[in-house]
């Protein structure tokens, strides 16, 4: 009987992440009666920091590389912890998320549900200030009112870190304390034009949206903030059951996006244009093309899926009560075997 109710609840949160993401494809598996496709459901972000993701998609590389025989479904999703929902509900296989809703969702299904299989995007994340509050200092965050996309994904536990572990903040909505807010990438600027907000940690193109409407300053990017001016940003995961049914289909999924990687490395601004029309097809919104280009100029991209990145926020998420875990296993939850082969095949190292 608990189990029944726990499948109700996790049900009901996912048809609520469903409907607060946005999705802009069918996010119910596939009815196969008749079919012998397999669906392969794929879910991301329209965001630069997902680059690799939106121009698979649009340019055809994820289902040519998949085959004939696979039909390729895709979701979109503000944020990270939707994602996390439908994968525990069967409803994606295959995702491209940030490290702290991938641990949340790997610690929260005790190690059963997730595997990392790559990385894909580093840094990309811009905190801005309110021009109108003359915020233009990271020190000026504490006591501060700043917006984050979603409560506990990659860069809500960033801010919550930075303000109270560098900072000395407390955070809360009292006198003195520093508000932390969760609020969808595409609304933050609202909030900046009614002056409701003094910052925001935002990820790329928002971060970039924001300043092109003379709203806010760059305070920083949080790049600037990590040892080696860099950080894992985006990875891949893989549904555990869906990787051990079909490793062939993630490997194939994976040579598209190593392929991908390296023609975005070599040429990024190449890609501007079908980033721009794919995120207008998504969001129904087109940005400005000095947006674009300028939030590429502020990401990597890699296949590499850092633990050190993974280690950092583990610590973070810890220390702020929202991972319960004394320990994480990142032997589990990153799974190299099948991208180690892929880039063997390249003639890349692994």
């Amino acid at each position: 009987m608990h189990r029944h109710l726990y499948m109700a609840l996790r049900a009901c949160l996912l048809l609520l992440a469903v409907v607060l993401s946005g999705a802009c494809s069918d996010n119910a598996p596939a009815a196969e009666g008749g079919n012998d496709k397999t669906v392969v459901r794929l879910g991301y972000f329209p965001n630069v920091t997902h680059a690799t993701a939106v121009v698979g998609v649009a340019n055809g590389d994820f289902a040519k590389a998949l085959g004939p025989n696979v039909e390729l479904k895709t979701s979109t999703f503000n944020a990270g912890p939707y994602v996390i929902e439908a994968i525990f509900g069967s409803q994606l296989d295959i995702a491209y998320i940030g490290p702290s809703p991938t641990l949340n969702g790997f610690i929260k299904s005790d190690g059963e549900e997730i595997r990392v299989v790559a990385g894909a995007v580093e840094n990309g994340t811009l905190i801005v200030g309110s021009k109108k509050r003359g915020i233009t200092k990271l020190e000026q965050l504490k006591g501060a009112t700043i917006a984050t996309p979603q409560l506990g994904n990659t860069q809500d536990i960033s801010a919550k870190a930075y303000v109270t572990q560098v900072l000395g903040a407390k955070l809360g909505s009292g006198a003195g304390e520093t508000s932390i807010i969760p609020v969808a990438n595409p609304d933050i600027e609202i909030l900046f034009a009614k002056d409701q907000l003094d910052a925001a940690w935002v990820p790329e193109p928002w971060g970039s949206r924001l300043i092109e409407s003379g709203l806010v300053t760059v305070i920083a990017e949080e790049k600037d903030l990590w040892p080696e001016k860099k950080f894992l940003l985006t990875n891949v995961i893989v549904r555990r059951k869906f990787l051990e049914q079909h490793p062939q289909i993630v490997k194939n999924f994976l040579k598209a996006h190593v392929a991908l990687t390296k023609e975005l490395t070599a040429d990024r601004q190449k890609f501007a244009a079908t980033i721009n029309t794919e995120m207008k097809r998504i969001t129904g919104k087109e940005l400005p093309p000095a947006v674009i280009a300028s939030s590429l100029d502020h990401v990597s991209f890699s296949v590499d899926p850092s633990n050190t990145s993974f280690e950092s926020f583990f610590e973070k998420g810890k220390a702020l009560g929202l991972l319960r875990a004394d320990k994480i296993d990142l032997n589990t939850l990153i799974d190299r075997t099948l991208l180690n082969e892929v880039l063997k095949e390249e003639g890349v190292a692994p």
